[in-house]
């Protein structure tokens, strides 16, 4: 039997160690919005796992003042929180018929927007109310790129992020004899395995195991042991890749990282691999075959875009196409430029339509990367290894950006969308044409100068318009950096100086400019036609 050690128990707290496939590259999804449309949706996805299955009424409360009052039909918080409550993954096409599921569920979603305690801009508060027993209260937030966390459980705080098989076990009303009792029960720990433990003013009592396993049979044991009454609730990873217990990164600054690369001579993909080794204990085998499904993905998102998309409930029809038809008639010349904007667009076009696309790093920003590196090669020079491992380089691109800050337009406006996109698509093109960590980090950086200060203000709160103009702008801008950078430019300013100017700037910019529609084009005159048009709920 495993059980767990008391050297292990401790205050519950957060410390993110972002992931390549966790909180970079991906989720793969349908929705406008990795923001909310899949973190509502992995929020949701881990409130049923826990929830008894005849709750009948679900409230979501959000402050007035935050992005999501605003917009959490527009951008999709609405189809993902149901989507997820029903069990409907985001990759299924039936997510968009959300409304009509409901209906059919069992439940109803309640949305109210008052004054909330927590002002992030991305908090949920949710009630789960039964018709005979005591109901569940959550309070979680988007932290961005569909990345979430839960940070309140009935009261208690935890740090709930779905990357770890985790149980919560709640002992009401316990005295210093019956902890005692507990810690005695879970020791011994094996190292893959976290107790975290908190205590209300109450004497209520909560522990949090936390596991890159499950281990459900040997909590199962252990509590067996245990004479106190206790409520349990069980979670297993919603997140891509489980996060492992013990982590030794390689490194965790870009200084570091460009050590090992000037020591051992290794290209960013083999430093992208070294860290997503050691963040998941995946092999490089499963690391390369996840990373070939997202290029395959994303590869699709741009022939079916080019192809021409169909939806009815956006501002922007399909475009992409007509770049094709205008080199066939002659007009343009078929460049790379040309092609960025045409897969770009084509990608977000498939987002906009409901298709499956992959974020990266977020859902408003997902034309830039996949748009600029297919539009770089000729179809004859496709590789998929290659573009995987271009991809890799991206993803520690990212991973910076993630540790330092956020993917989150509500918290740093678009300069942290579009603008991380083209710092990723930089290093990911010096990468495919053989350049060197160094060099990928001078176009990142490059890259990521010329997007400082740019606001989010979605014409009518969706994510199409000014956004695909952001995306084009981003993918050419990523394909200048890299050349400059192959070219021996000087950057000046090293990348990860640059990501703590993008902070500084985004905690200056007013909520208006950070994706609340209520500045900047969202506005105008005609983006308020836009709004009455398309929000008539």
């Amino acid at each position: 039997m495993r059980s767990i050690h008391s050297s292990n128990i401790m205050t519950i707290k957060s410390k993110n160690i972002p992931g390549i496939f966790n909180d970079v590259i991906g989720p793969v999804m349908r929705g406008p919005s990795s923001s909310h449309t899949a973190a509502s949706h992995r929020i949701a996805s881990m409130i049923r796992q826990a929830a008894e299955p005849d709750f009948s009424k679900v409230i979501v409360k959000f402050d007035k003042s935050s992005a999501l009052a605003t917009t959490y039909i527009g951008q999709g918080s609405a189809m993902g929180l149901a989507g997820g409550l029903l069990g409907l993954e985001m990759t299924n096409p039936e997510i968009i018929n959300y409304e009509t599921h409901i209906e059919n569920g069992g439940f109803s979603i309640d949305y109210i927007i008052t004054d909330i305690d927590n002002k992030h801009p991305n908090a949920y508060q949710i009630s789960v109310q039964y018709p005979n027993q005591e109901d569940l209260h959550i309070l979680a937030i988007s932290t961005g790129g569909g990345m979430f966390e839960i940070i309140e459980w009935n009261g208690f705080k935890v740090s709930l992020k779905g990357d770890f098989f985790d149980t919560l076990l709640i002992f009401p009303k316990i005295n210093s004899k019956e902890i005692t009792e507990i810690e005695s029960v879970f020791k011994n720990s094996p190292s893959d395995i976290k107790l975290y433990i908190s205590q209300d003013a109450e004497q209520n009592l909560l522990v949090n195991i936390k596991s890159a396993y499950n281990l459900n049979k040997e909590i199962e044991s252990a509590l067996s042991l245990i004479k106190s009454t206790y409520q349990k609730y069980d979670f297993i990873p919603v997140m891509p890749t489980p996060s492992a217990t013990e982590i030794k990164l390689p490194f965790t600054t870009v200084d570091e990282m460009l050590e090992i690369a000037t020591k051992n001579n290794f290209s960013l993909s083999e430093l992208a691999m070294m860290y997503e080794k050691a963040r998941t204990a995946l092999s490089e085998d499963a690391i390369m075959r996840k990373m070939e499904e997202i290029v395959l993905i994303t590869k699709n998102a741009i022939d079916e875009g080019l192809k021409g998309t169909h939806y009815d409930d956006r501002i922007l029809g399909s475009q992409s196409p007509l770049i094709g038809k205008t080199v066939k008639e002659g007009l343009i010349k078929q460049t790379v430029n040309s092609r960025i904007i045409a897969f770009t667009s084509a990608i977000m076009e498939v987002k906009s339509s409901m298709g499956l696309i992959v974020a990266a790093p977020t859902a408003g920003s997902c034309g830039v990367l996949g748009g600029t590196l297919f539009a770089s090669l000729e179809e004859e020079e496709f590789d998929f290894k290659a573009m995987a491992r271009a991809f890799l380089a991206a993803g520690v691109t990212g991973v910076f950006i993630a540790d330092k800050y956020t993917f989150s337009a509500e918290e740093g406006g678009c300069q942290v969308e579009t603008g991380s996109a083209s710092a990723m698509a930089a290093a990911a093109l010096v990468e495919l044409n053989g350049g060197s960590a160094k060099q990928a980090m001078d176009a990142a950086s490059m890259a990521l100068q010329n997007q400082l200060g740019l606001i989010c203000d979605p014409v009518a709160v969706r994510v199409e318009m000014p956004c695909l103009g952001k995306n084009i702008m981003a993918a050419s801008n990523a394909y200048n950096s890299y050349i400059m950078a192959i070219a021996g430019f000087d950057a000046v300013i090293p990348y990860n100086e640059v990501i703590d100017a993008m902070k500084s700037v985004g905690n200056t910019l007013p909520s208006s400019l950070c994706c609340t529609g209520l500045g900047g084009l969202a506005q105008t005159t005609t983006a308020k036609c836009l709004y009455k048009k398309y929000n008539d709920y």
